[in-house]
């Protein structure tokens, strides 16, 4: 048996950091809404033991977030692990875009079906949380809230999708390295997060997007705040580093005005551009 499945991207509209717990990890309050730029997944169930194949050859093989969910999973059901995996990727790796998170939720996502839904959404919930902070958002599938270190997932399948033009400059950022560099005196006093529930419209670009961590990635690399101008410039109604970076996005009225803005940051050579849509399971 097999199934191929579909690894989302996600952007952080909101991400605030409220302070550091006793265990290292640190409290966070986000918005993250899925896109339709995804990895793709083939899990086939077969030979006994775990391998995992990779059209980007150093993503391969044990260290992989997928293996690692695989190895949750099965021990979860009390069975030795029989299963074979194929991944295509196309989110950037260390972007702020969720693509390893992402990946091992779609893993878990996968096994289970594959093994008729043996174990609860709770459960899942669970074995998610132990393997990272982004992964348990990406079994809800949909815009979520997310507090803790990213485990309590409220969905929010009302939140309108939005259109949106990704910018990512060629290089990668260490979410660790990242947090370490972050000052809690930035976002002291924090500013309370107002949003209307349920939502008929998009709500003020302006007065929604807010990362506590844009602060220290832009003081590293200055490129980032280029990347921003440039973006408001092409018509986006505001703009926003997503997760600890250094991938920026931009939010626009329209597909049409997004497809036409990636297509002029494009020509200019520099940077890997997409243009894409948040989506709902």
């Amino acid at each position: 048996m097999q199934l191929t499945i579909q690894a989302p991207a996600k952007v952080n509209l909101i991400l605030k950091v409220l302070g550091r717990r006793p265990d290292g990890y640190h409290e966070l309050a986000t918005l993250m809404q899925p896109l339709d730029l995804a990895d793709t997944l083939t899990v086939r169930l077969g030979e006994p033991g775990l391998c995992l194949a990779c059209d980007k050859p150093e993503l391969s093989g044990e260290s992989n977030l997928v293996v690692a969910a695989a190895r949750a999973y099965y021990a979860a059901l009390g069975q030795e692990p029989a299963a074979s995996f194929e991944l295509i990727k196309r989110i950037p790796v260390a972007a702020g875009l969720g693509g390893g998170s992402s990946d091992a939720a779609a893993a878990l996502l996968a096994l289970n079906a594959l093994h008729h839904s043996a174990l609860e959404p709770q459960r899942l919930a669970e074995l998610a949380a132990g393997l990272g902070a982004d992964v348990p958002f990406f079994l809800a599938g949909c815009t979520a809230w997310c507090t803790g270190i990213g485990e309590q997932v409220e969905p929010w399948p009302d939140f309108p999708l939005l259109n949106l033009v990704l910018v990512n400059p060629r290089f990668s950022l260490s979410t660790a390295h990242v947090y370490q560099q972050f000052d809690f005196y930035w976002t002291n006093p924090p500013q309370p997060i107002r949003i209307k529930r349920p939502l008929r419209k998009t709500p003020s670009i302006d007065h929604l997007l807010v990362n506590d961590l844009e602060e220290a990635s832009l003081r590293e690399h200055p490129i980032l705040d280029q990347i921003k101008e440039t973006l408001s410039k092409t018509g986006a109604r505001g703009c926003l580093m997503s997760g600890s970076g250094p991938t920026v996005f931009g939010v626009f009225a329209d597909a049409a005005q997004a497809g036409k803005a990636a297509q002029s940051l494009r020509t200019q050579g520099r940077w890997w551009v997409r243009s894409c849509r948040g989506v709902r399971a």
